[in-house]
């Protein structure tokens, strides 16, 4: 099958909405490719996307099989089978959209074990099977809009169509020859569909198959988990079919001594060829292997599962997320400026926020902080200009009026935005907003007036300093006299800087 995917047209970097990253497996309908889908707000998503192979995409009984796929799966909720969240059609062909689970197939899983010396213990293997178990009978007793079941049978379990994730749950997926009742495509009479070393007896022989076919393929998965080898699998196809039908079946302790025998009779009554003779529901076969394994404390946790993938596919895992990490920095540089500490990152939204506003960031620091409009800046510069003036002009007129004295009241400057005051020194975008207020001369003829309230020096000066904070040394007042405070607050930090 890989043969005839090289052929095909290299893959394109856009599904409608969805941003292709990379193809994470192909199968006999279709490839599965990891997509991402962007929204407002820097939102992103992971999914996974399956989509007809070429030679497949105009050949109508494949598309409806394809699209039954959808409409059957998309009908089952459950925690144990893969989402389908949606189906859509481009000139491409169609395409289906799933939740990407991260992990790997149960075959990789125990191949990979293998390779590497690792053990996956019998504790996770039977996890593994109870959650598989529990998603197909979910599947087997779905119902449609009217209430009658839909007879679902998935026909292709198998490790393949299993995923064990990194969460510690195992989930069924790929309904693609999945029958039912209310099926679009139909089956050519004699036609094989699915895995041959998985398939029960009776769908070899292209007899009529129920829900008990997948408990028989499941039977088959259990065996070869706790075994470590092919139940049936061969060289040749011929003899493979022959192993599934006439020849006697194994027994699970004859390969595995150690395995209980209360285990041993739960395969094997799965295993039975006969099918009035095998458990009726995916849901019964479950029941008896969790009580047949239960006593010796062989039934695995989600914790248990999730750290036997770490151990056994921990470094691909981290490979893969490394891939992915690196695409995002390559294809949105702007969205990843502190992880990939690209500098001169266009800010995005979701960087607003994220540091002080107006502070200049340290040039080595591979960040850039958010923008702050220069105009609302010099709006806040005058609006404070204009209320020093104004407080110092009452102060003024306190003072003259306690002397007996009529000091005529100076209107408040107006200082347009954009435009520099005199009084204030320039303000460098991005800068933080200081100002220096205006020094107010009193009368001579008076006695100085108390000085207005003043904006706090600048970062880095010592408590105490006069010279050069731009600050004037207010004459000291009469002795005897009583100078009063303009109503309202004294200016503090806040107004120094309106938009901290």
């Amino acid at each position: 099958m890989r043969d005839v995917v090289d052929e095909e047209q290299p893959i394109q970097d856009r599904l409608d909405r969805f941003e292709l990253i990379a193809e994470l497996a192909v199968g006999g309908m279709g490839s599965v490719y990891l997509a991402r889908l962007s929204g407002a707000g820097g939102f992103q998503r992971l999914y996974a996307i399956k989509r007809l192979h070429d030679h497949l995409a105009k050949n109508d009984d494949f598309i409806s099989m394809f699209l039954d796929e959808a409409r059957l799966a998309a009908r089952i909720h459950h925690p144990n089978v893969v989402p389908i969240v949606e189906i859509d059609t481009t000139e491409a062909g169609y395409y289906l959209v799933m939740e990407y689970i991260e992990g790997d197939t149960a075959w990789h899983l125990f191949q990979r074990a293998a390779k590497t010396g690792k053990q996956v213990p019998d504790r996770v293997a039977i996890r593994i099977a109870l959650d598989s178990l529990a998603g197909l009978h979910a599947a087997h007793e779905l119902t449609g809009d009217d209430g009658k079941p839909l007879e679902i049978v998935h026909r292709d379990v198998s490790p393949h169509n299993i995923l064990v994730g990194v969460d510690g749950v195992a989930r069924i997926t790929d309904f693609g020859i999945a029958r039912a009742a209310t099926r679009l495509a139909v089956t050519q009479s004699g036609q094989l569909k699915g895995k041959l070393a998985y398939m029960a007896p009776e769908q070899a022989r292209s007899e009529t198959v129920d829900r008990r076919a997948d408990v028989f393929s499941m039977g088959i998965c259990l065996w070869e988990m706790l075994a470590r080898k092919r139940l049936f699998k061969t060289e040749f196809e011929a003899e493979t079919l022959n192993r599934l039908l006439y020849d006697p079946i194994p027994l699970l302790r004859s390969v595995v001594p150690t395995v209980p025998a209360e285990i041993e009779a739960v395969c094997m009554k799965a295993l039975t060829r006969d099918p009035d003779k095998r458990f009726a529901t995916a849901a019964e076969f479950a029941d008896a292997l969790e009580q047949a394994a239960r006593p010796y404390d062989l039934v695995g946790g989600k914790r248990e599962v999730s750290s036997t993938v770490d151990t056994v596919l921990g470094s691909e895992l981290a490979e893969r997320r490394e891939a992915i990490r690196a695409w995002r920095v390559e294809s949105d540089p702007g969205r990843s400026a502190f992880a990939a500490a690209a500098p001169s990152s266009p800010s995005t939204v979701s960087d607003v926020g994220s540091a002080p506003s107006g502070r200049r960031l340290p040039e080595n620091s591979g960040m850039v902080a958010a923008p702050v409009s220069n105009r609302r800046a010099s709006i806040g510069v005058a609006l404070f200009a204009a209320g020093l003036a104004l407080a110092t002009g009452l102060l003024e007129w306190n003072g003259a009026r306690a002397q007996g004295a009529s000091v005529a009241r100076p209107e408040a400057p107006i200082v347009p935005a954009g435009v520099a005051s005199p009084s204030l020194a320039p303000v460098p975008p991005g800068d933080m907003v200081t100002a220096h207020p205006p020094v107010a001369e009193p009368p001579s003829s008076t006695p100085s007036a108390e000085p207005a309230p003043s904006a706090p020096p600048p970062s880095g000066a010592r408590p105490g300093r006069t010279a050069g904070a731009g600050v004037a040394i207010p004459a000291r007042p009469p002795a005897g006299k009583v100078v009063p405070r303009p109503p309202g607050p004294a200016p503090s930090d806040m107004m120094v800087n309106p938009y901290r």
